[in-house]
């Protein structure tokens, strides 16, 4: 900034005098107060801009930060969305793992099951082919069993009663006689009890000394209708039993 000196020095210098010499120092007065004030409203500009600058700046610093927040918001919730779908996935491998483990095992159970049950078949079919001869044998035996007691039958009644009685006192005889066929009554289901006749028949038949391979047979010929059909497995048992 030129003091008054300087610029009174300058217009005289350039020949001004008095009052043109007044207006010069008072022009140039002017000119330096408007540049000045131009450099002070450029400043005020400049620093306008920069604060506007800075504040621009914050924004976008605070815009970001808040960006990176919401990223970080949304990459967390993508995180979790993705462990949970690989959970899920490894829940859902490990169920389908176990149903075909279970399913496996159901499977091996069937198997079992089948081999048991078609084991059991077979043993049941072997059984019922054994229990089908034994029955043939047996009837055939009750048959032959009742043939000869039939004829038995007739040829006590065509003996005397000397020789009845004979043969009853001698043990040779008595086993002779006995081997005819039981003497006792047939089952009566309206009145027998079945495990007392049978009690009954033991007693019999040791009392009258048979063999007991016969034993079977005899007391078949002591039953019928209901009572042969329930003890047929009782007198095949007894027939094998007595047999072997």
């Amino acid at each position: 900034m030129a003091t008054v000196q300087t610029l009174k020095d300058l217009g005289e210098q350039m020949g001004l005098k008095a009052t043109e010499l007044r207006d010069f120092i008072k022009e140039q007065q002017d000119l330096e107060r408007e540049e000045r004030r131009r450099l002070r409203e450029q400043q005020d500009k400049q620093r306008a801009q920069q604060d506007r600058q800075r504040e621009s700046e914050t924004e976008q610093r605070e815009h970001d930060r808040i960006q990176r927040g919401h990223d970080k918001i949304q990459q967390d919730k993508l995180d979790k969305f993705r462990l949970a779908q690989m959970e899920r996935e490894k829940e859902k491998e490990q169920r389908k793992r176990e149903e075909q483990k279970e399913q496996r095992e159901s499977e091996e159970k069937l198997r079992e099951y089948q081999r048991e049950k078609d084991e059991k078949d077979r043993e049941f079919e072997i059984e019922g082919m054994k229990f089908e001869r034994d029955k043939m044998d047996f009837e055939l035996q009750m048959k032959a069993a009742e043939v000869k007691m039939a004829s038995s039958v007739k040829s006590e009644d065509e003996e005397g009663e000397d020789n009845k009685e004979g043969s009853v006192t001698s043990g040779h005889t008595r086993q002779r006689i006995g081997a005819k066929g039981p003497k006792m009554p047939c089952f009566d289901e309206r009145s027998d009890a079945m495990d007392s006749f049978l009690h009954r028949f033991e007693v019999y038949a040791d009392s009258q000394r048979w063999s007991k391979e016969q034993w079977a047979v005899y007391l078949s010929a002591l039953l019928k209708g209901k009572a042969l059909e329930f003890t047929l497995g009782y007198l095949l048992r007894m027939h094998r039993t007595m047999k072997f």
